[in-house]
């Protein structure tokens, strides 16, 4: 094994080793919902909707929301389908091993695209000609002592970039030596990948482009086919992106963002700069104070390769002047500047040549160690707690009007005091002692996941000083073992009791937040689909995906937090008017409602029978394989005093119960004292029975009682009754047929 590669494997293992003690297992952007959701969906059903999580849009004004609704009625993230295509595998791990959640596995994303950016960072340094050790310790200083170990705790796409981003531009520079276009079609194929996470990336093939008619220094002729090898990848994903694009929302050109609604370029320029680079609010250099060194290492690397670091600067300076005038630039909740997450691993390219010179000048070891000490220094403070807090704290207040504008969000303050960036604000919680935010310290320390990640440490540092024998033999399943082992023991407990509740498998519509986006960790490849709760009828985000989740499906899940018959839960209303009941479950402080779709049997039995004041109209019988269905038709002449209750027995020939139903009609919304003279309201039941069981003799037993007393009501047979019905004490017996 040759040196490089058993640093780069000591280098991964050792900072997967770092990024498991600040590893947490649950997404808590609305980015990494939306994009675990599209991956989790995908593979389970083949379709890349959001709908598990849609409930994260609710109260969000249309330019941040992570979704549009498609031509289905379903709802699609506006994100691009890179990452969650890329982190299937793990996805599929959680499906197969049972002791791994969904979004637990998913979790484990950042942290090795990460470890993978750093090891690709020391191949590129080599490549320029420095040393291992230079190579080395820029790889470590872009792995720990910036916001790309934050980043680790998320599922955001920036890292991911980062990686493309960086691959992209190490397979430029093989081909400045081999000049083989193969080089460049890797190169297209990391560009086409990058615009599959955003496509303001296409803005980088230009800028390759451009260097590779530079580098090449031939006629025109000469130059087209590494401009169409380099070119060649980057159309066809753009065309995938096109039909993806179609599939969903019926347009190639639209991706879901909002830009009518002011999702775009908007922010000036000059603010722009100011908050991404100085700003003490998401500044660069405040969040990672190492990237000064970049300057005097630029220079540096200008004298020894000129084009190339022209190209690594053109790159930087597009993503900074890019997302210095988007109208987000800050990225949204996050830790520093999201948005130059990708330019970070170019940055530190442009460190390498002064870490090279600070070994052997020593006087330029001071400056270099106090920077990254201090940038490490940030990043432990951003990982050790969540940024969220802090974040609900400036929006309590300093929080401004006017959501969309790059310099109102806040009261202007915010954007030019330190003392009230969010690293003050996490060192304030330092020093009270706040609850921390990785696995292994939330909820007191778990050895386990402490173990795999100082295992993984001592396990790369070993591997990189020669002490660990056969390391490529001995350090990937080491790897692999303690990824497995963080990510393990994080079930969520609503989401195993909600599991076990909603048997036998059907779509499942989730009106509440009260179980969050922990749904995506539920096993089914059945549709699962959340929505806000209370909202009204005519809500706009709601209706399409009501009316989506209910369009071709049998079997249909209600969880909800109301209680029976509550009038601001118009779901169930309007399942309880149309479709038949099946039964009801509680789950993790939540009723689970079951109700089959398909349509009842017609009411092609003759009534007549009285209740009290209440007619039997008419009833419909439907016996199935794995099931009995109804349909009962009541009325009366004149209203009603009492809000009664019926039931409904399925029983065998000797009268033991089958199955039952016992409520109000329509489970309570449609109340008797409600009926006006002349009503007719229809009940729709199904009983699921064993397969195979002896069918012969059963019967169906119906009756209605008094809410407080449970007395029944006395029956009253038509006047001409002749059928095989029969009357009992305070009920009839009808066929089961």
């Amino acid at each position: 094994m040759t040196l490089d590669s058993r640093l780069r494997l000591a280098l991964i293992a050792a900072l997967l080793g770092a990024y498991l003690l600040v590893y947490v297992p649950e997404p808590h952007s609305s980015d990494g919902q939306a994009l675990l959701a599209v991956g989790a969906t995908f593979l389970r059903r083949g379709s890349p909707d959001m709908n598990v999580n849609a409930h994260i849009d609710w109260g969000l004004p249309p330019l941040a929301r992570m979704g549009q609704t498609g031509v289905d009625g379903a709802r699609y993230a506006k994100k691009g389908p890179t990452p969650s295509l890329i982190m299937l595998p793990l996805i599929a791990a959680a499906e197969v091993l049972p002791w791994l959640t969904t979004r637990a596995a998913a979790l484990l994303f950042n942290p090795l695209v990460t470890a993978l950016t750093a090891a690709l960072l020391f191949t590129l340094i080599r490549r320029l000609g420095y040393r291992p050790a230079v190579a080395l310790i820029t790889a470590l200083i872009y792995g720990l002592a910036t916001t790309a170990l934050v980043y680790t705790q998320t599922l955001f796409g920036e890292p991911l970039a980062a990686l493309l981003i960086l691959a992209a531009l190490l397979s430029l520079h093989r081909w400045t030596a081999s000049r083989s276009q193969r080089d460049l079609i890797v190169g297209g194929i990391g560009l086409a990948l990058l615009v599959g996470v955003n496509t303001i990336y296409a803005l980088v093939a230009p800028v390759a482009a451009i260097y590779v008619a530079a580098v090449s220094r031939r006629p025109l002729r000469s130059i087209l086919p590494p401009l169409v090898a380099l070119a060649a990848p980057l159309i066809v994903g753009l065309g995938l992106l096109a039909l993806y694009n179609v599939a969903r929302f019926g347009d190639p050109l639209t991706s879901g963002y909002n830009f009518a609604e002011g999702e775009g370029f908007t922010t000036p320029l000059g603010f722009g700069l100011y908050g991404l680079l100085i700003g003490p609010y998401r500044g660069l250099l405040w969040y990672s104070p190492v990237v000064i060194l970049a300057l005097p290492g630029w220079l540096m690397l200008r004298r020894h390769i000129s084009a190339f670091a022209w190209l690594i600067l053109a790159l930087i300076g597009l993503q900074i002047l890019a997302f210095a005038m988007w109208w987000s630039w800050h990225g949204g909740v996050t830790w520093g500047p999201r948005f130059l997450i990708p330019a970070l691993p170019l940055i530190a390219v442009c460190i390498a040549p002064l870490i090279a010179l600070a070994v052997r000048r020593r006087a330029l070891l001071i400056p270099v160690l106090a920077l990254t000490a201090l940038s490490c220094g940030v990043q432990i403070l951003g990982a050790l707690y969540s940024y969220l807090p802090y974040i609900g704290v400036l929006y309590a207040h300093y929080s401004a009007a006017d959501f969309a504008s790059a310099a109102a969000n806040f009261a202007p303050q915010v954007y030019t005091d330190p003392g009230l960036s969010a690293i003050a604000g996490h060192w304030r919680a330092l020093a009270t002692d706040q609850p921390l935010y990785p696995a292994w310290l939330a909820d007191g320390v778990d050895p386990l996941t402490l173990g795999a990640g100082l295992i993984l440490i001592i396990g790369g540092v070993s591997a990189g000083i020669k002490r660990l024998p056969r390391p490529r033999l001995i350090v990937p399943p080491l790897i692999v073992a303690a990824l497995s082992l963080a990510a393990a023991r994080h079930p969520n407990p609503a989401i195993t009791a909600l599991a076990a509740a909603l048997d036998p498998p059907g779509t499942v519509v989730a009106a509440t937040v009260g179980v969050g986006a922990g749904l995506g960790d539920l096993p089914t490849q059945a549709r699962v689909i959340t929505l806000h709760a209370p909202i009204p009828p005519d809500d706009p985000l709601a209706a399409p995906l009501w009316d989506y989740g209910r369009d071709g499906t049998a079997s249909l899940w209600l969880v909800t937090w109301f209680g029976p018959g509550a009038p601001a839960n118009w779901l169930a209303r309007d399942l309880w008017a149309s479709a038949a009941f099946v039964n009801e479950r509680a789950a993790a402080d939540h009723r689970a409602l079951h109700f089959d779709l398909r349509p009842g049997p017609p009411l092609d039995h003759a009534g007549g029978w009285r209740f009290g004041p209440i007619t039997l109209a008419g009833y419909g019988v439907a016996v199935e394989a794995d099931a009995v269905r109804l349909t009962v038709g009541w009325s009366v002449e004149s209203a009603v005093a009492v809000d009664y209750r019926w039931f409904i027995h399925l029983i065998a020939a000797d009268g033991a119960i089958i199955a039952q139903q016992d409520r109000a009609p329509q489970g309570g919304y449609a109340p008797t004292t409600a009926w006006p003279p002349g009503a007719h309201v229809t009940d729709r039941l199904t009983f699921p029975i064993p397969a195979g069981a002896d069918r012969s003799g059963w019967a169906l037993r119906i009756g209605w009682v008094h809410p407080l007393s449970g007395e029944r009501l006395a029956v009253t047979a038509p006047p001409d009754h002749a059928g095989a019905a029969t009357a009992g004490d305070g009920f009839i017996r009808l066929p089961a047929q």
